[in-house]
């Protein structure tokens, strides 16, 4: 065997491994149709190549699928493309003597995990007679498409025109001591406890009153969070409890052309605590906010479809079809193309995308799963899972994948686990 012979045998033995990484589109589209779950789901898939402007691999690209909290990327981008940098806590006047202020749908007042006194502390420290005006507003207490039950999960806050306390009231049972503790306390608030106990503490609630009933577990302290029943009146009560002043409601009131503003949170800021918790609260305030900026009245429906008219989100060539009917993905009725998700991904600067999204092994819902090169925003709902951002590869490369399948019987564990085998083989084969 020659010395030229020698060397190309030896290049071919070198090489022949890296090439046998390579996880080509062939064996991607295999995969998407014989991974343990997704062989009776119907899955949509996209991965593409910012550097190259290149799609790799594509399924069902441009077919409306159900993205549950996914709708959250479409959320922060008109949150970050028509919301200033500094959000208002809340607007108003100074009369005389008469201090009038009103919402701007701002989530953060006296929030349990991001407590903001801003309003408080400014009503406190007033010498005014202080009024609250409800601005008009187009919304009902839960989105088009929600859940009927929704009312008491966690997750089911009420979107209101001032949120207070993340509208939610927190609960702490110690269940071998036969006690429980709960804020914010309200006369309006009632709690009694059921005798018959449970292997977890359990706490329930009337759908349309705030009487709720704790059921005490076998062992250990639990917490629970509860959304209440929201209402002008009650909001207007509990802001009393917490600045010691009487507060009046009135509603014969325009908001006026001149007025101040409390600044309240950084914009981003919030975002990111909507994104990496996947908060529905703040979700659908957020659109409240956008929508009140324009408008005296706050209104969802009305913003998204201007937001969507104007198309600054994503290609104005389809923006205007976007099936987008809230701003958490609690709506069944949302439904996004692999496509437009990935072309929003696209227009959301790399860098930014990565500090709020949620980190695979490091942050918010994906703590848990998936390899610290993964930013990306999840959504689930019963029997559909949609996960979509950006993958680092071995190769030093930054692609953008959307991955979702809707229609599953598998547990969604399952479903979670085979995303996170089909996103590894990517990470090492680009």
């Amino acid at each position: 065997m020659n010395r030229i012979t020698s060397c190309l045998l030896f290049f071919c033995l070198c090489v022949s491994p890296l090439i046998g990484q390579k996880y080509k589109k062939r064996h991607i589209l295999k995969d998407l149709n014989t991974l343990e779950g997704f062989e009776n789901a119907f899955i949509g898939f996209t991965l593409y190549d910012p550097a190259k402007g290149k799609i790799i691999a594509e399924q069902n690209a441009d077919k409306h699928m159900t993205p549950a909290s996914v709708t959250k990327l479409f959320t922060a981008y008109a949150a970050l493309e028509y919301l200033p940098e500094e959000l208002s806590a809340a607007e108003y006047i100074i009369r005389g003597d008469s201090l009038i202020f009103w919402s701007t749908g701002y989530p953060l007042t006296l929030h349990p995990d991001h407590r903001d006194s801003t309003l408080t502390k400014f009503l406190s420290e007033s010498d005014k007679q202080i009024y609250y005006w409800p601005r008009p507003s187009e919304e009902d207490r839960f989105g088009p498409g929600w859940g009927w039950d929704d009312y008491l999960g966690y997750y089911g806050a009420e979107k209101s025109l001032f949120p207070i306390y993340g509208n939610s009231i927190q609960f702490i049972v110690d269940n071998e001591n036969k006690t429980i503790n709960y804020f914010p306390q309200h006369q309006g608030i009632k709690v009694t406890i059921d005798t018959v106990s449970s292997e977890r503490a359990r706490v329930s609630r009337d759908e349309f009153w705030n009487e709720f009933s704790v059921q005490f577990g076998d062992e250990g302290i639990d917490t629970i969070v509860r959304p209440f029943r929201y209402s002008n009146r009650l909001f207007v009560e509990l802001l009393k409890e917490e600045t010691d002043k009487d507060i009046e409601i009135i509603d014969q009131f325009k908001r006026p052309k001149q007025y101040q503003k409390l600044e309240g949170e950084n914009r981003d800021s919030l975002v990111k605590w909507m994104l990496q918790p996947s908060d529905n609260l703040f979700a659908e305030q957020f659109q409240l906010m956008i929508s009140g900026i324009t408008s005296d009245t706050l209104g969802i429906n009305k913003n998204i479809n201007a937001v969507k008219k104007e198309g600054k989100l994503i290609n104005p060539s389809f923006s205007s079809y976007l099936t987008w009917r809230d701003g958490s993905g609690l709506s069944r009725y949302n439904m996004f193309k692999p496509a437009e998700i990935l072309e929003l991904l696209r227009s959301i600067d790399e860098n930014l995308a990565k500090e709020i999204l949620p980190q695979g092994q490091t942050s918010g819902t994906l703590e848990d799963w998936y390899s610290p090169a993964i930013y990306a925003k999840t959504g689930t709902l019963s029997n559909n899972h949609s996960l979509a951002g950006y993958i680092e590869t071995k190769k030093g490369k930054t692609l953008i994948f959307v991955l979702m399948a809707n229609h599953y019987t598998a547990t969604t564990a399952t479903i979670r686990e085979n995303f996170g085998a089909l996103l590894e083989k990517i990470r090492k084969g680009y």
